[in-house]
């Protein structure tokens, strides 16, 4: 006779599939309240770093200490969002127990670390080389700039004599923002809510439009001169790690696909709904700006999209995103680069902009969500 459930997941974000015996849900307990009682000295570490990298333009989401909180906001996975992660990976691979889940675990204790495009570099090293001085070793590190629906680099590290381990996020305050701002259609993507409605093989354009939907913040997220432009890319986050992409865009998806998955992520519906052509075109040319971008399967998309960022007869172009991705291929790539010099001086004016950074959503980061 099976083990009764402890723990079922919350059916408002459609996770009521997921559960954890009583067995499992004790052990899950027990791995959160360790992670629980070494967050104050990893928060104190953690602002130790930001201070010592200040030089490179630190910051440290969360951290209100100057206000009296003495702990980092969200540097402790929740007991609920842990909860769900061991029982979704149990969903996934039965054959792994969740003590085995839990002992692999590297972001109960977790932080981010936010550094601008210019000297986001640099930056990163720095704070890798303030880990190592402390007893740490790399774990992983992650480098997901390339990748179409989450940019950034993960990393994971653990002290040689404690086996204490932490999960370190780095970005830039724009690609902070933006995961931020995607994290429920991070979450729908990854829950297997989508697979429990419609079915493995029914719920693919679903995850794809969700996975899109991500994708189109990075395309607007700047601004400069009021004429909204893609992310900055890093320049030489290549030596931080290779580069990969975990997701890959395969097409433009439907609109009735987006509607449902706007509508499970409160995701404000278009200004004006698009129609398919229209919605090609712009999807075409703002996803070429990125590394990882849309692969269209619909030749004709692609040759309606190119038409319609022509340059006009006096020389400006139609389509800014494209006219955009034009100038950055003369220059030799300058945006994968993230070389702020070459993208002139209204970028260089945009990234000394004064920033407030987003209220963490505190369900956990996941891949780092």
């Amino acid at each position: 006779m099976s083990e009764q459930v402890a723990w079922r997941g919350s059916a408002e974000k459609g996770e009521s599939h997921l559960t954890l015996t009583a067995t499992d849900d004790a052990l899950v307990q027990a791995a959160w309240q360790r992670a629980e009682a070494v967050r104050p000295a990893f928060d104190a570490m953690m602002r130790e770093i930001r201070d010592r990298t200040n030089e490179q333009g630190s910051q440290l989401p969360g951290d209100k200490l100057s206000e009296g909180v003495a702990e980092v906001d969200f540097s402790l996975k929740t007991l609920e969002s842990l909860r769900g992660k061991i029982a979704r990976e149990r969903r996934e691979d039965p054959e792994k127990s969740a003590a085995q889940l839990l002992a692999g675990m590297k972001d109960l204790n977790r932080y981010t670390l936010l550094f601008e495009a210019e000297s986001y570099t640099h930056g990163v090293q720095q704070a890798f080389q303030e880990l190592r001085a402390r007893g740490f070793d790399e774990i992983k590190v992650q480098n997901t700039w390339t990748d179409p629906v989450y940019k950034g680099i993960n990393s994971a590290w653990e002290h040689q004599e404690t086996g204490q381990r932490i999960e370190l996020q780095l970005h830039t305050p724009d690609s902070f923002d933006v995961k931020m701002a995607n994290h429920k259609l991070y979450e729908l993507s990854r829950s297997g809510a989508l697979e429990e409605e419609f079915g493995v093989k029914r719920a693919r354009p679903y995850i794809d439009a969700a996975n899109q939907l991500q994708n189109e913040r990075y395309q607007t997220c700047r601004e400069v001169n009021g004429e909204k432009l893609p992310i900055e890319i890093p320049r030489d986050h290549e030596q931080l790690a290779k580069p990969f992409a975990r997701v890959e865009l395969v097409g433009i998806a439907q609109e009735h696909h987006l509607a449902v998955v706007r509508e499970r992520t409160d995701e404000p519906a278009p200004a004006v709904a698009p129609n398919q052509s229209t919605q090609q075109n712009m999807s075409v040319a703002q996803l070429s700006e990125l590394k990882g971008g849309v692969k269209s399967t619909q030749t004709q998309s692609a040759s309606s999209a190119q038409s319609s960022t022509q340059s006009s007869a006096s020389g400006q172009a139609v389509n800014p995103a494209a006219g955009l991705a034009r100038q950055r291929s003369a220059r030799g790539n300058a945006q994968s680069t993230g070389n702020t010099a070459a993208q002139g001086p209204a970028a260089q004016q945009n990234t000394a902009r004064p920033r407030q950074l987003p209220q963490q959503n505190n369900n956990g980061r996941g891949r780092g969500h």
